[in-house]
């Protein structure tokens, strides 16, 4: 067995670094993004000067989207404020007659442009998968291409359907869109979109049909994406607007396109996406996306070749020009602004969900917080000047990324909307993965306690998670209290549920993440292979002891668990969670009504997963297998077992009861439910989380793995 101080050079060597990258600043080029400042960090965990101005920071200027070249100041309009929670998208809701919401006839609206496709339009796609998607070293993916064309594509019911592909744009917009809303919807034309961008949403779209229209129709629709994903990065990084500065619409599909592979698709394209990660982020730094102004502000490149930059640019968009220029220049830049939220969105997020290496740092963003939805939403200029002369009357002021965050951080309320505060909650991880990594790096040079520890930034950290959370409610109070978004009358609405369930979802996830290392609890379980690289004996010896001996017995673990297991009772037997009656009493043996393969939540089926393995690693590395293992065979003993489970475990008030707890392995039940679910599931990782799940049980029942 190796010793403890080669245990943690290897923990340490394996927690992997970030690579280099230009970082987009232009007060000072020659500094490295990928770790904070110091001054930085001084400032952001300063609460006696919460109104000072961060370093490095402008407070007009290039951060700024009022201050651009595009911005004609002859026009009596104020800068574009970020709106409060209470900002006026209400006065433009309208209540629409109750039907389905997955029906064609709901997604497919004549008058939508964002969804209908002309004859032309689809025939353009077609010729490009047919002509273009070709991969004739790759005998599997031929049969498939030669399966998807085959057929009357003319018959409605066909895959490749103009009436199929308009049913997967709906359903982009209708159950991606709220969650990510980089695209500017009232503006966006499917029929003058680049085709490129439009299979972006198509794939993603086709992977989240609604389980109203059959599993058949589901299946070939996620089989349809995957084969539309393998095809379309290359595609994009061929294309003319593929050079620095890059057109909007190539960041938009390239990161449409990660998410995709990341999040739906299967593991060689997962793998694929954060390969070229660091690709997309290149790009922007080499433009100026970071700092929130377009390609326009940029000159074209000298290899260009184009006589008309601004007449192609508009051939080139997303955007159905309107005649209103500053309002076109207007979306550009704010569609841009939200495009580097995007980013570091999904590299925050997916580092602290996957044990990836983060690549963006949290003072690289010099941005003010996106813009109110009701501006977002807005179908007019002057729609946007009344709502923006209504935000200023109430003395209502745009604010920086770094002043929300840092507000977070003191525990003061943030003015933003629901992609604002995933932004912070971004921030918030960013800061926790970089600090945990500076900690790491001192920890050899026995310098730790020296720099104040990581209980002293911790705690601040995880405050600022609890803060987030009521922050977030209180927003969301404000506006059901004063019908400003009517979500009392929208039960149906996706945008609501998101609101209500991604702020639970990313709350539990980031107390997890600060607590445990999930990378560990995978390789304690017996992964195969993680992070792209075949694990070793070595690396579970590594793991082993990180769990058992570090992490197992103290208050950490404790805290990760509770969280873990709260998360799992709301979204498991939401019927018990929270609620002072016995599991008994809401049905014991009724299966779960939450399925992972309808999740259209882009994150919470995998924060299932995570926390079900901190759970059991919890479990299983302090009580070990199970004395008795009980008898499982149905799906009721199943989820009798796990409803038990969670009631006793997962009803404990403070992660401190569960030291006094026994039986805390027993969670078979669960477990069991989850490996059957997961394993039904359209993404390629979680049916291999399933498989992982079943080596938790056996080792549960004292099985080898």
């Amino acid at each position: 067995m190796p010793s403890a101080d080669e245990l943690d050079q290897k923990l340490a060597e394996q927690s992997g670094a970030p690579y280099s990258a230009v970082s987009f600043d232009t007060d000072s080029y020659d500094r490295s993004p990928l770790a904070i400042p110091d001054d930085f960090a001084a400032w952001l965990f300063d609460s006696q000067h919460h109104n000072s101005a961060s370093p490095g920071l402008h407070r007009q200027g290039s951060m700024s989207l009022g201050a651009t070249a595009f911005m004609d100041e002859s026009v009596n309009m104020p800068r574009v404020p970020i709106g409060p929670d209470e900002a006026m998208a209400g006065q433009y809701v309208q209540l629409m007659p109750q039907q389905h919401p997955m029906a064609v006839t709901s997604i497919v609206d004549p008058s939508q442009a964002e969804v209908i496709l002309s004859n032309d339009k689809w025939h353009q796609l077609l010729e490009l998968i047919e002509n273009r998607f070709n991969e004739t070293d790759h005998a599997p993916v031929r049969k498939q291409k030669e399966a998807l064309l085959d057929g009357n594509r003319e018959d409605p019911g066909h895959v490749l359907s103009l009436r199929m592909m308009q049913t997967y744009i709906g359903s982009y917009w209708y159950h991606f869109h709220p969650q990510m809303p980089i695209l500017h919807k009232p503006t966006f034309s499917a029929g003058k979109s680049p085709n490129l961008l439009l299979v972006a949403i198509i794939a993603i779209g086709a992977s989240c049909l609604d389980k109203v229209h059959g599993l058949h129709v589901t299946q070939a629709g996620a089989e349809l994406s995957n084969f539309l994903a393998l095809h379309l990065r290359f595609e994009i990084f061929k294309d003319r607007d593929f050079i620095p500065p890059a057109k909007l619409w190539v960041f938009q599909a390239l990161l449409l396109l990660e998410i995709y592979e990341k999040m739906y698709s299967t593991r060689m394209l997962h793998e694929r996406a954060h390969i070229h990660h660091g690709t997309t982020l290149t790009l922007m730094r080499r433009g100026s996306s970071l700092i929130g102004r377009s390609a326009l502000d940029s000159p074209p490149s000298g290899t260009d070749g184009k006589a008309n930059p601004a007449a192609d640019s508009q051939q080139h968009s997303t955007l159905n020009h309107t005649p209103d220029q500053w309002w076109n220049h207007w979306i550009t830049n704010e569609a841009t602004r939200r495009v580097a939220f995007a980013a570091f969105i999904i590299d925050s997020i997916h580092a602290t969900m996957f044990g990836h290496s983060a690549t963006m740092v949290a003072h690289e963003m010099k941005l003010q917080l996106p813009c109110d939805e009701s501006l977002w939403s807005a179908t007019s200029s002057a729609e946007v000047g009344r709502i923006e002369k209504s935000l200023q009357e109430r003395g209502v002021k745009p604010i920086s990324f770094f002043d929300g965050l840092k507000a977070t951080l003191n525990s003061k309320s943030v003015r933003t909307n629901p992609f604002g505060r995933t932004a912070l909650m971004a921030g918030l991880l960013s800061v926790s993965w970089h600090m945990n990594q500076r900690d790491q790096q001192v920890r050899t040079l026995g310098a730790l306690k020296a720099l104040g520890g990581k209980d002293v930034w911790r705690g601040t950290l995880t405050k600022a998670f609890d803060f987030w959370k009521s922050d977030f409610d209180q927003s969301v109070s404000n506006k059901s209290a004063t019908g400003t978004l009517a979500f009392s009358q929208l039960p149906d609405r996706p945008d609501e549920e998101n609101i209500f369930e991604s702020r639970t979802v990313l709350h539990h996830l980031s107390h997890m993440a600060t607590h445990v290392d999930i990378v560990s609890c995978q390789i304690f379980a017996r992964a195969e292979r993680l992070l792209g690289r075949t694990t070793l004996d070595y690396d579970f010896a590594v793991a082993q002891k990180r769990i058992r001996e570090h992490w197992a017995p103290k208050p950490s673990a404790r805290d990760a668990t509770f969280y873990s297991l709260k998360f799992l009772a709301q979204v498991l037997t939401p019927d018990t969670a929270g609620l002072k009656r016995s599991a008994s009493e809401a049905g014991m043996g009724g299966p779960t009504t939450y399925s992972a393969r309808d999740d259209f939540l882009i994150n919470r089926p995998w924060v299932v997963y995570v926390a079900a393995l901190i759970v059991w690693s919890y479990g299983y590395a302090l009580d070990g297998p199970i004395a008795s293992p009980p008898t499982l065979i149905t799906t009721q003993q199943k989820t009798y077992d796990m409803r038990l489970y969670l009631e006793r475990v997962g009803g404990v008030d403070v992660p401190d009861d569960l030291k006094f707890l026994r039986d805390r392995n027993a969670c078979m039940g669960m477990l069991y439910v989850l490996q059957d679910m997961l394993d039904n599931c359209r993404w390629q990782l979680l049916r291999e989380g399933a498989k992982l799940l079943g080596k938790c049980i056996n080792m549960l029942q004292g099985l080898p793995a």
